[in-house]
């Protein structure tokens, strides 16, 4: 999918769109459809209309990277008001977007070059939308690309990765002002970890950074193009959808398919430790003409494998969403899916193909997360 001539959000209608489709891709991560919303509406009611631009816009020396809060689920329980006295944290420094803002000119001015736009990590509601928002606020473009077409809950998870390209140097800043440069790291995996461990220094919230500082022509193979305007297509199929009450819409633009439609049960946690991953099985029961057999989703920040009376009938890197049965709104796994909640859930595949070819199945596939089994296409588990 290419895009040559700029997208242009310029009323509040497209930016729902735009952040439902961003929610929609997130498969569960990524923040909710209202993180999104929150960052980019007040950017169009002060008369300033987003615009996304084609790699193809812009110079091939144009300098890029991406900006992206790392950090993973704080605890339930704000620390004590006197221990963070204790280390001089007395005041936050940084709200999200400003953290991001001074990360990329951290890592700008350590690299000694100048940026010239922006692009997304991931396709999600507060991760795009934070993105394109510091764009704003630094006065350079966001591409309308990313590096994977979907959520990720870890850094090497992008094809960039693919590309052998380490997201180092990362500028890294917490909430109240705490600043790291990490020139470089052994893998990618360890500057994600990195990243983790200064979220927990910092008592969480997530840590504002920057990386793969490269120029646009370096990029330009690892892109998923024309991503962002897919979310907006995506995110005004499912309000026609919700308008008919039939899911029509969607599976005409996608070529997806509904999975099942479910009450949902029971959450098994697999994790609850603060500061990482938010590790989790939903159980469901089937309803409707799905009624009488038994569903599991596999979740690591975002959906990876569904199960059906124990047989797998989807994984990643597939795109797996979670809808709420009545209006088709995105569901997040920020606890969204609650016992008793109807939902309807709906797969297709990723916007890129690269992630079917073996290194992308080994990078994003089932096995990369443990789970001992292959990548299941989309309708061809038995019935």
């Amino acid at each position: 999918m290419i895009t040559t001539m700029p997208t242009l959000i310029a009323d509040l209608a497209t930016v729902q769109d735009f952040c439902v489709g961003l929610c929609f891709f997130g498969t569960g991560g990524g923040g909710r459809v209202e993180a999104g919303v929150d960052l980019l509406a007040p950017v169009i009611r002060a008369g300033r209309p987003i615009t996304l631009v084609s790699p193809d816009e812009l110079p091939d020396e144009t300098w890029t990277c991406w900006a992206i809060i790392v950090g993973g689920k704080d605890p339930d329980e704000p620390p004590p008001a006197d221990e963070l006295a204790q280390l001089g944290l007395r005041e936050e420094r940084y709200a999200l977007v400003p953290r991001l803002v001074q990360s990329a000119r951290e890592l700008s001015a350590f690299a000694g070059v100048t940026l010239g736009a922006l692009v997304s990590m991931e396709l999600s509601a507060a991760a795009t939308a934070a993105t394109i928002a510091t764009g704003i606020e630094l006065g350079i473009p966001t591409l309308d690309s990313d590096y994977v077409g979907r959520a990720i809950p870890e850094l090497p998870l992008s094809k960039m990765e693919l590309r052998g390209r380490a997201p180092t140097p990362v500028a890294m800043i917490d909430r109240w002002g705490n600043t790291t440069i990490v020139k470089s790291a052994v893998t990618a995996a360890m500057t994600d970890r990195l990243g983790r461990m200064l979220s927990r220094a910092a008592y969480g919230r997530g840590i504002g950074t920057t990386g793969h500082l490269v120029r646009v022509a370096e990029a330009k193979s690892a892109l998923v193009r024309g991503s962002l305007l897919a979310a907006i297509r995506a995110g005004a199929a499912l309000r026609r959808s919700a308008a008919a009450r039939d899911l029509a819409p969607l599976i005409e633009l996608t070529g997806g398919l509904v999975l099942f439609e479910a009450e949902a049960g029971a959450t098994d946690w697999r994790s609850t430790e603060p500061y990482t991953f938010r590790e989790l099985t939903y159980r469901m029961k089937g309803t409707g003409r799905f009624a009488g057999a038994s569903y599991r989703i596999w979740v690591k920040n975002e959906h990876h494998a569904v199960w059906r009376d124990g047989e797998v009938i989807a994984t990643s890197p597939d795109v797996i969403a979670v809808l709420d049965a009545e209006t088709f709104r995105p569901l997040t796994t920020l606890g969204e899916v609650t016992p008793g909640r109807r939902v309807t859930v709906f797969a297709m595949k990723g916007l890129d193909a690269e992630w079917y070819t073996p290194a992308g199945l080994a990078l994003l596939g089932p096995r990369h997360f443990g789970l001992d089994f292959n990548y299941v296409p989309l309708g061809q588990a038995s019935e």
